[in-house]
């Protein structure tokens, strides 16, 4: 019987080991393929803030470019009138230094954490995908990720029929 029993608590040994050792060879498996800066790591990490390619679902959506946050569409608009969207964001961390825009720009109000912008254009106007509408330019006070999006925005036509636009937000 005792045999048996030293026999059982050697075995318990070695299988805890194995645990042990298996636990440990992907812990270093994980740091140095997942976390480590190789281009391997680089390759198979998945995040938001790391993406290159992300595919644009939206109607208008922000784009950023040398700092500066820039509002675009992602779908060809023809004979538009006016444009108007509200953008939330934390005014805690984001201020928001100005708004420009080579159109007429109106902002119909301006209270913390949210914006509600017209841009009414001179003459009708036909925006092409990706093209710039305005650009934003923010400083923050903390740098650490932080969100703007876009609420209620829609076009009117030169038939001053609206039309509703999905939009999107931005992490910067």
């Amino acid at each position: 019987m005792q045999d048996i029993i030293k026999k059982y608590r050697k075995h318990k040994k070695i299988t805890n080991l194995g645990i042990v050792l298996t636990s440990l060879v992907i812990a270093f498996w994980v740091n140095f393929l997942l976390i480590d800066w190789t281009v391997t790591g680089q390759n198979l990490k998945a995040s938001i803030l790391n993406a290159n390619n992300v595919e644009i679902n939206s109607d208008v959506y922000f784009d950023l470019e040398d700092d500066k946050i820039i509002l675009k569409t992602s779908k060809i608009i023809n004979n538009i009138k006016n444009l108007s969207f509200s953008i939330t964001y934390n005014p805690e961390n984001v201020e928001i230094i100005d708004i420009v825009s080579s159109n007429n720009l109106s902002e119909i109000s301006n209270e913390e954490w949210i914006k509600s912008i017209i841009i009414n254009f001179e003459a009708e106007k036909n925006i092409n995908p990706n093209e710039s509408i305005l650009e934003i330019n923010t400083n923050k006070k903390v740098q650490k990720s932080e969100n703007i999006n876009i609420i209620n925005s829609n076009f009117t036509d030169n038939t001053w029929e609206n039309y509703m636009l999905s939009s999107s937000w931005i992490t910067f």
